[in-house]
C-alpha cells in the first residue's frame, strides 16, 4: 500500500519537473530572441551608414534639385508666355489705335472729297456750260461764276479784279495783277480782248479769257513770248450806273 503511494507521488513529480522544464525552456527562447533583437538594434544605431544608404541620400538631394530646377524653368517660361500675350496686347491696341486714325483720316477724306463735289456740282450749275465760247478776233471765254448784278454795257464805267499769266491760267507765270482796275468798255482804254469779251458780264461773276495776240497786244512780248496768247481772269466788282 505504501509503495504504491511512493510511485504515484513520483510520478506526479515527473509529471511537474516535465511541466517546469518545458515553461523554463520556452522562457530562455524568449529571452534570447529579445536579446538577439535588442543586440541588433543597438548594433543599427552604432553602426556607420552604409555606402547603399548614402548613395538613397545623394539621390535624394539630386532629385530635390532637379525638381527646383524644373520648378524654376516652369516659372520662367509662365513668365515669357505672360511678356509675349502682354506684349501682342499692346500691338492689339495699338493696331486698333491705328485702324481708328485710320478711319478717321478715311472719313474726313470722304467729307471733304463730298463737299467738293458739291461745290463742283454747284459751280456747274451756276456757271452752266463749261466750255470756251469763241467771240470775235478769236477771244474765247469761260465763265466760272455768273454774277446776279449789273450786266457790262458798252461805255459803261466798270471796276474790276483780275491776274494776267502766260500759257495756263492755273499754273502758268503771273505777268500781271490787279485787285482795283477801272476803265470804261468800249473805249480803247484796255486791248480790244476786254472789250469783246467783258461785254455782258455781271456784277459778281468771274470769268476767264483767253486773248489771242491778234486781240492783245500784238508781237509785243509782255511776258507770253512774242505772239504768245493771254491768260485772264477776272472778277467784275461793280459798273457804274
Amino acid at each position: 500500500m505504501g509503495r504504491r503511494n511512493r510511485k504515484n507521488r513520483d510520478s506526479e513529480d515527473e509529471g511537474i519537473d516535465q511541466a517546469e522544464l518545458e515553461w523554463m525552456r520556452k522562457r530562455q527562447k524568449t529571452t534570447v530572441t529579445t536579446s538577439n533583437n535588442s543586440d541588433t538594434t543597438s548594433s543599427d544605431i552604432n553602426k556607420e551608414p552604409k555606402a547603399s544608404d548614402v548613395s538613397k541620400s545623394s539621390t535624394t538631394a539630386t532629385t530635390s534639385e532637379e525638381q527646383d530646377k524644373i520648378e524654376r524653368t516652369r516659372l520662367k517660361k509662365v513668365q515669357k508666355k505672360a511678356k509675349q500675350k502682354a506684349k501682342k496686347m499692346a500691338l492689339k491696341q495699338e493696331e486698333a489705335i491705328q485702324q481708328s486714325k485710320r478711319q478717321a483720316e478715311k472719313a474726313l477724306h470722304d467729307k471733304q472729297k463730298k463737299d467738293l463735289d458739291k461745290k463742283k456740282k454747284k459751280l456747274k450749275k451756276e456757271t452752266g456750260s463749261q466750255e470756251y465760247k469763241t467771240l470775235a478776233k478769236g477771244v474765247k471765254y469761260q465763265d466760272l461764276v455768273i454774277g446776279k448784278g449789273m450786266p457790262v454795257k458798252h461805255r459803261k464805267k466798270v471796276r474790276v479784279s483780275y491776274t494776267l499769266r502766260s500759257k495756263s491760267h492755273t499754273s502758268g507765270k503771273i505777268i500781271d495783277s490787279s485787285h482795283n482796275f477801272r476803265f470804261r468798255l468800249g473805249k480803247g482804254e484796255v486791248i480790244q480782248g476786254w472789250d469783246i469779251g467783258l461785254e455782258g458780264m455781271k456784277v459778281g461773276g468771274s470769268r476767264r479769257l483767253i486773248v489771242p495776240p491778234g486781240a492783245g497786244y500784238g508781237n509785243k512780248d509782255v511776258g507770253a513770248g512774242k505772239g504768245g496768247d493771254l491768260y485772264f481772269q477776272i472778277e467784275l466788282l461793280h459798273v457804274a450806273p
